[in-house]
């Protein structure tokens, strides 16, 4: 028989299975802010979530959760954690790809030599006719353009103002109004200084649309994209002008 001083006591035991509880307590503490660090980086929109507070007839009736026991398998207690390679593995594979760029879509088929004055042309009685005549030939572009330019910006509305500032007949931006240091919403100045802004646009670019499409969206966009930029407010606005110009063509022929 055993002698009974090689027997644990109980006391001993049970101050044993502490230890060993804290130690397994400690290593799971340890590695629970790499997953947590993971999980708010997968799932941002659960960060910071606070859980919603019974009401106190809820909470008479809600069911305590169960505290997880210990398994007899050390493998099933124990928390995996993640290492950096492991993590970075999965921070890039539920990363968010960039769209991919479209393509510039290819110039519309406009004759180089057309948008250029024709003294042939006449608007008859448009808004602003004899003023648009008057410009457009001092600039040497089209007249029924010019027309359907400023149809388009502010459907001939001297006071217009876009949401991003532009005023006035042709929808001048307020850094060009100053450089000619004119008064945008006077229908002459307007009109002047938007013909002449066009005509040095149809000059850069020789071709109507991508004039139309500098004229809209900057020449920086097109130069950029290397023709008319995918923008459908861009795209569109060049259809639409010279759909009314063809439209303006057929019926004075």
């Amino acid at each position: 028989m055993l002698s009974s001083r090689l027997i644990p006591s109980k006391s001993l035991l049970a101050l044993a299975m502490l230890v060993g509880m804290a130690a397994h307590a400690v290593a799971s503490e340890a590695e629970a802010p790499d997953t947590a660090e993971l999980y708010e980086y997968l799932f941002p929109e659960a960060k910071g979530r606070a859980a919603r507070p019974m009401a106190p007839s809820e909470a008479a009736y809600a069911t305590p959760e169960a505290p997880r026991g210990l398994s007899g398998f050390s493998s099933q207690n124990r928390r995996t954690g993640w290492t950096p390679e492991q993590a970075n593995a999965m921070k890039e594979a539920f990363k968010r790809k960039p769209p991919a760029a479209l393509p510039p879509p290819a110039a519309l088929p406009v004759p180089a030599e057309s948008g250029l004055f024709d003294p042939q042309e006449q608007l008859g009685d448009e808004p602003y006719a004899a003023l648009i005549q008057k410009y457009a030939k001092e600039q040497d572009v089209s007249p029924t353009l010019i027309s359907q330019i400023i149809h388009q910006e502010s459907r001939s509305n001297p006071d217009a103002v876009s949401p991003k500032g532009a005023q006035g007949l042709m929808q001048l931006m307020p850094a060009l109004s100053g450089k000619f240091n004119i008064d945008p919403f006077d229908p002459e100045s307007n009109i002047k200084v938007g013909t002449r802004y066009f005509a040095e646009m149809l000059k850069k670019y020789g071709q109507v649309d991508l004039a139309l499409a500098a004229y809209n969206a900057g020449p920086g966009a097109v130069d950029k994209y290397d023709g008319i930029p995918p923008y459908n407010e861009t795209q569109n606005y060049v259809s639409t002008i010279l759909a009314g110009v063809a439209k303006l063509e057929a019926s004075n022929q």
